[in-house]
């Protein structure tokens, strides 16, 4: 038997040992997903019948729980209907008593005050006719020295204000012809400055504008942002309330059931 014989021999004989370790690993393989197959559905029995036993025994709590709660709020009414009703009653007879001791005591407040008015009145018109008798006398006396010393005040400054009249317009004369001068040499120095000045202006309005533009720019993101939140704040409203609404609607069909059930 040649070298090659030998060797193909030898690696027939190493093959077929392969293939039935191979075998051997696949069996063993799909035993072994077999048993995890069967460990898997087992956990998941024991899980939903766990699930359900703890949703009964959960349903059976709230049930307790609401009706516990329907109750102690029934008791609650219930008392805060009678202390409010003997409240009212009591509050009443004490308006009814405050109201008819006010009253007397206004009265007679009244009566005093009227009579005391009337004393006051009478007393009061004295003192005013006493008192305009004299304020009429004094009066009379400072409207004499008043109009006197009004007369001699009048010639005085009548001159002064002919001699401050004159003065003035000699003054005014001189200050407008410097005021002419002046304004004649700023107008020759504004139309050698005109053009730069119009330069300037064109400058500031193209800065101007750009500071408009940006602030409109800021604007219209501060209002889509701001548009954006009250959307997700609407839609998260609506999500509540379709979440209470539903509830709500669960609870009156379980209280509908129990109701039935109990009937």
């Amino acid at each position: 038997m040649g070298t090659l014989t030998q060797d193909i021999t030898r690696l027939c004989s190493e093959i077929r040992a392969l293939r039935g370790s191979r075998q051997v690993l696949v069996k063993e393989l799909d035993e072994g997903a077999k048993q995890t197959r069967k460990q898997v559905l087992a956990m998941r029995a024991g899980n939903k019948k766990a699930h359900l036993q703890m949703a009964a025994r959960s349903k059976a709590e709230r049930k307790k729980f609401v009706s516990n709660m329907e109750a102690d709020v029934n008791g609650m009414i219930s008392d805060f209907h009678k202390t409010h009703s003997d409240m009212a009653a009591t509050t009443k007879r004490r308006n009814v008593k405050f109201v008819t001791d006010m009253a007397n005591e206004v009265s007679g407040l009244l009566t005093g005050f009227h009579k005391a008015h009337e004393q006051m009145a009478a007393k009061t018109k004295k003192g005013n006719r006493d008192f305009v008798s004299g304020v009429a006398r004094q009066v009379s006396g400072m409207l004499n020295g008043f109009q006197n010393e009004r007369t001699a005040m009048a010639k005085a400054s009548k001159a002064e204000r002919d001699r401050f009249i004159s003065t003035l317009e000699g003054s005014v004369s001189e200050l407008r012809h410097e005021v002419a001068s002046d304004l004649a040499g700023a107008r020759k120095v504004w139309r050698s400055l005109s053009q730069a000045g119009t330069k300037a202006k064109e400058e500031a309005e193209h800065k101007a504008r750009m500071a408009a533009e940006q602030k409109a720019r800021a604007e219209a993101t501060v209002r889509a942002r701001e548009e954006a939140e009250r959307k997700a704040m609407a839609e998260a409203e609506l999500r509540a309330k379709a979440e209470a609404e539903k509830e709500k609607e669960e609870h009156g069909k379980k209280k509908s059931k129990s109701d039935t059930k109990a009937g």
